[in-house]
């Protein structure tokens, strides 16, 4: 008995239909007329009425079963499957019976079950994959924190400037978590030099390039004050580090540098600048002096390349600035151009009698609204400072 039912109930939709449709259409009327052909004429009226007031009576739940046998239990299975597929239950929906070779609701299931299970396997391995990269997102994080706190060990300890220039301000920011900018301070017999170095590349390339720099700075000042004499050993100092004296180099990587030395004896502040000016600010208003159009350490930077030094006898309260080109060259703004040296030297002139300290604050404000939402496009290096 279960072996029939089985099988009636994989019989495809069409042969279900076409064995209801024999016996309602043919079975049926073939017996009535049997009965009224060898019964009496008033047996067959019995017979006749009773079939029609059975017929009206079963109706409903004749419909019923009919629909349930023909389609829609297979189709409420199918709603049900989808419904576990939909709601990511995929091991919950096991094989369907038969081998797949039934009627098409048949085939319909085993095509699910599948389906169901292609996706399960899937959701495995992505999750799997979403475990390992949190992990490695999570170490590659650990370890640029802690390549952070290596860089900023390089850096010039804050008191130390405190120490040598009270009015100042430093703004330093990183685009990555590290980054190719840095500062540098040194004191020297007669004063002190103070420097904004932009190196190649940003993010741990550019951070391992300012920790290279840093140290090759304190062998370029061994007996040294002049910053232009500094700025031409580190070119040599950088290539033959780096390796990059010929065309057949391996890489091409080196830095920017605005380098000043103030001499407290004589009231000059010396300045040499490889492609990064000087920003100063006396009684005419701001000044600029550009450096000299020559990066330090490239292969197509000349090993023997002498910088220009620019002497300015200091005068009570004038203000000098060294800023790597991060903020210069920021976009933002309603059009999305980038900020500009005009725009810097019209901010410069505007604070000029604010507190330097407080000239700082409004510039590190008026690069966030300027950059708005647009990205950061570089590492961002502004020293000032007031003599």
């Amino acid at each position: 008995m279960t072996s029939l039912s089985e099988t009636v109930r994989n019989l495809s939709v069409e042969r279900k239909l076409s064995f209801v449709l024999l016996v309602t259409m043919v079975l049926s009327p073939l017996t009535i007329f049997i009965i009224l052909q060898s019964g009496g004429k008033g047996q067959a009226t019995n017979a006749l009425i009773a079939l029609i007031v059975a017929s009206i009576i079963l109706l409903v739940p004749f419909a019923k079963w009919m629909s349930h046998f023909l389609a829609l239990r297979a189709i409420r299975e199918l709603n049900d499957q989808c419904q576990r597929l939909k709601d990511g239950g995929y091991d919950d929906i096991g094989l369907p019976r038969g081998s797949g070779e039934g009627h098409d609701f048949q085939k319909l299931k085993w095509n699910m079950h599948w389906m169901g299970y292609t996706l399960a396997t899937r959701e495995i391995r992505l999750r799997r994959a979403m475990a390992d990269l949190s992990r490695a997102q999570r170490q590659i994080g650990e370890s640029l924190d802690c390549a952070s706190l290596i860089q900023t060990s390089f850096l010039p300890k804050r008191e130390g400037l405190f120490d040598y220039i009270p009015d100042h301000f430093l703004i330093w920011e990183q685009r990555d978590v590290v980054g190719g900018d840095a500062y540098w301070f040194q004191a020297t017999r007669t004063g002190f030099l103070l420097g904004v170095i932009d190196c190649t590349g940003h993010g741990v390339p550019g951070a391992f390039m300012t920790l290279i720099v840093t140290s090759l700075l304190r062998k370029a000042t061994e007996d040294t004050e002049s910053p232009a004499q500094v700025l031409a050993r580190m070119n040599v100092l950088i290539k033959d580090a780096l390796r990059q004296n010929g065309r057949d180099a391996r890489s091409d990587h080196g830095m920017d540098c605005a380098l000043c030395h103030v001499d407290r004896s004589k009231g000059r502040l010396t300045f040499a600048g490889a492609n990064t000016p000087l920003y100063f600010m006396d009684g005419d208003g701001v000044e600029v002096v550009k450096g000299d159009r020559c990066g330090l350490g490239y292969v197509r930077s000349p090993r023997d390349f002498e910088f220009n030094e620019h002497d300015i006898q200091v005068e009570r309260g004038m203000r000098f600035y060294l800023a790597s080109d991060g903020l210069v060259d920021q976009v933002g703004g309603e059009r999305g151009f980038p900020y500009g040296r005009t725009r810097l030297e019209e901010f410069l002139d505007k604070g000029k009698n604010s507190p330097i300290a407080a000239q700082g604050l409004d510039l590190a404000e008026e690069l966030r609204r300027y950059q708005g939402q647009e990205k950061r496009r570089d590492d961002i290096t502004i020293i000032g400072f007031e003599l």
